[in-house]
């Protein structure tokens, strides 16, 4: 009774110590990870850092035409003298959209930054199996030992994402005056005196000139504008038909063309002028899951419609059959599960501008359980696990 009684004892305390061993195994190794709220962390004695997971922000870059329509000078004429009422009436404002483009930055998300508690009462052995590696963001990479990265792998293929094509607009117009109206604004006028002397039956009459110099009207200037139209037009229908009967060979074109200029340039007179310049504009767009879309700019067309120009965000493989976690057990790190959303910038229900792209903090944050000896690869641009390993 008593060897059976003695042996129940030895049994009791050998559970109780293995159990005190595991826990004190267990409390030599484990580290935890919470979530930052910032107020002060609960610090061990080994200390602590931050780790943040990234989330991506997009650069929307506009390119718009705007056009500053003129009327000219003479434009009350043009309907008299030309027979048109194809004019700038008013001066006016407006707006092309000419492109869109969307580039993606990673950044750290300060909605997920986390703190790691180192463990306590670590041996040297142990420390070389625990790491943490983060980039120059502070966004975690990958835990473990460090391991050489594949130096090909890191450089950038020349038909890669990274590169970004240039575009460039060219707008070439004239000058955003009117030349031709600056022209010699007094004209000669010239009154003739007649007097008749008469002596006994003799009548003789003697005529006098006086010339005098008087400004021009604004309506005299323009039918004088008109009639320079007039003149080189029968200038150029002259020219092409061979009124001269002389072979200028390519002196032809070169003078066609100029005048061709010098007509344009009376035109505007009564037309208007449009000169055209570029307009770039620069937003940023941070998508999240309150707030999917946003206003970017307002413009006005050629026809005076005011458009409204919009980006929105469109999740094409949403997570939903995934539950995410707030909070980590022992030994544990969080990573992200990111999905894919279409980003579409535009106005009313057709878009101008319309690609997928990676959008990770859109998607879930889980965890992922880590032990001694294991070695975990985490995308530095979702936060995605992307491998791995148990040695």
């Amino acid at each position: 009774m008593n060897i059976r009684l003695h042996t129940q004892q030895l049994l009791l305390l050998f559970s109780s110590l293995l159990f005190f061993m595991q826990a004190e195994a267990q409390s030599q190794y484990q580290f935890q990870v919470t979530k930052a709220t910032g107020k002060q962390e609960v610090v061990s004695p080994a200390g602590g850092i931050y780790y943040a997971l990234p989330k991506t922000i997009f650069k929307v870059s506009v390119v718009l035409e705007q056009v500053n329509a003129i009327p000219g000078p003479f434009a009350s004429y043009a309907g008299k003298l030309l027979g048109t009422n194809d004019y700038i009436k008013a001066r006016k404002t407006y707006y092309r959209l000419l492109s869109v483009k969307v580039d993606p930055v990673t950044v750290a998300d300060p909605a997920q930054v986390y703190y790691v508690r180192f463990p306590e009462n670590r041996s040297s052995k142990e420390v070389r199996f625990f790491g943490l590696q983060m980039n120059d963001q502070g966004i975690l990479t990958g835990f473990g030992p460090a391991q050489k990265q594949n130096q090909k792998s890191m450089m950038p293929s020349p038909s890669g994402a990274q590169q970004r094509s240039s575009e460039m607009y060219i707008f070439s117009d004239h000058r955003k005056g009117f030349d031709m109206q600056a022209g010699y604004s007094r004209a000669q006028k010239v009154d003739t005196i007649r007097r008749e002397i008469t002596i006994d039956t003799v009548t003789i009459k003697r005529f006098l000139f006086k010339t005098s110099w008087v400004n021009l009207t604004e309506e005299d200037r323009a039918n004088d504008a008109a009639k320079q139209i007039n003149n080189i037009r029968t200038s150029r229908f002259n020219l092409l038909t061979g009124y001269q009967e002389v072979n200028y060979g390519m002196g032809i074109r070169y003078m066609d063309v100029e005048l061709q200029k010098l007509e344009h340039e009376y035109l505007v007179l009564f037309l208007g002028r449009e000169y055209r310049q570029m307009v770039v504009r620069t937003f940023v767009f941070d998508p999240q899951k309150q707030a999917l879309s946003g206003k970017l700019l307002q413009y006005t067309d050629k026809g005076g419609k005011t458009h409204v120009l919009s980006i929105s965000t469109r999740v094409v493989n949403e997570m939903s059959k995934v539950a995410g976690k707030k909070s980590a057990e022992p030994d544990a790190l969080f990573y992200r599960i990111p999905v894919k959303a279409v980003i579409s910038v535009g106005s009313g229900s057709n878009p101008f501008y319309s690609d997928t792209f990676e959008v990770p903090q859109l998607g879930v944050v889980n965890t992922v359980p880590v032990r001694e000896n294991t070695y975990l690869r985490l995308s530095p641009k979702t936060g995605a696990l992307l491998k791995i390993d148990k040695r």
